[in-house]
């Protein structure tokens, strides 16, 4: 008998209502943000950026003191540390055995593993607006206290790469959780892997190569607003590699691997 028509063969009390998808994210935001760990790397991250920010005020000249570069140079603490973030979210609930429970609550893995996507780009987005919001503070007082430019233009070209940097190196910090349930093998293949290829646009011979599989070289076309559709293609080829892969992988393992 199919689960449909179970549910109609017991009474209306008996029947339970499917968790709304909402709920399974508020849950998993919850989850990444009240352990130890998602609190210390949270901290860490505000605190990187903070320090990217404000040691700015003393390092760049004043007519290079602009909400923008306060706001670039701040992104270096959430960029590299943020899609670690994805990576516990994942890797947490085998290493610390609440994978049982969170399927006992919510049986179909794919859903679960979803709202650890959304949950994870919506901490991503939240740091995001946080870092605009730090880095307008720092330039007022770099107009008052520095004789800053104090600038308030932002390029466009900036805001779509930092955006797209963030969407894509969150989801493959997720991805590769899935993909390794294992937090130190998960964090080390992030680290190490993609900046490999990343090492190896230094060689002529191999730079038009590497462009089809290094994620940060196919950004840089949006970046100094040159994107054309071969620059388009490089960009889809990298992130079908490093992020849609391992993802699909991912979520076939959680889906087959037994609960202890």
């Amino acid at each position: 008998m199919s689960s449909q028509a179970l549910q109609q063969t017991l009474p209306r009390t008996a029947r339970t209502a499917p968790i709304p998808f909402a709920r399974v994210i508020l849950v998993e935001l919850r989850k990444q943000t009240d352990t130890r760990a998602g609190f210390g790397l949270l901290a860490a991250i505000t605190i990187l950026t903070g320090i990217g920010v404000v040691t700015q005020l003393w390092i760049l000249e004043p007519p290079a003191l602009t909400w923008e570069n306060f706001a670039a140079g701040a992104s270096i603490g959430w960029g590299l540390l943020l899609p670690l973030i994805g990576i516990l979210a994942v890797t947490g609930e085998w290493s610390q055995r609440s994978a049982l429970t969170t399927f006992s609550l919510e049986p179909r893995r794919a859903r679960v593993s979803m709202a650890k996507l959304v949950s994870s780009l919506l901490l991503g987005a939240a740091m995001f607006l946080a870092t605009y919001a730090i880095a307008a503070i720092v330039n007022v007082v770099g107009i008052f206290a520095f004789d800053g430019d104090g600038s308030w233009r932002l390029d466009a070209n900036l805001l779509a790469v930092m955006a797209a940097t963030l969407i894509i190196y969150v989801s493959m910090g997720v991805a590769f959780g899935m993909l390794f349930l294992n937090t130190p093998l998960a964090i080390v293949s992030y680290l190490v892997l993609p900046n490999v290829f990343t090492f190896l646009m230094l060689f002529d011979g191999l730079r038009e190569a590497v462009q089809w599989i290094d994620v940060a070289s196919a950004l840089m076309p949006m970046l100094e607003g040159t994107m054309v559709g071969l620059d388009w293609a490089h960009l889809a080829t990298a992130v079908s590699l490093w992020v849609v892969l391992p993802f699909v992988a991912g979520l076939w393992r959680v889906s087959r691997r037994e609960v202890a």
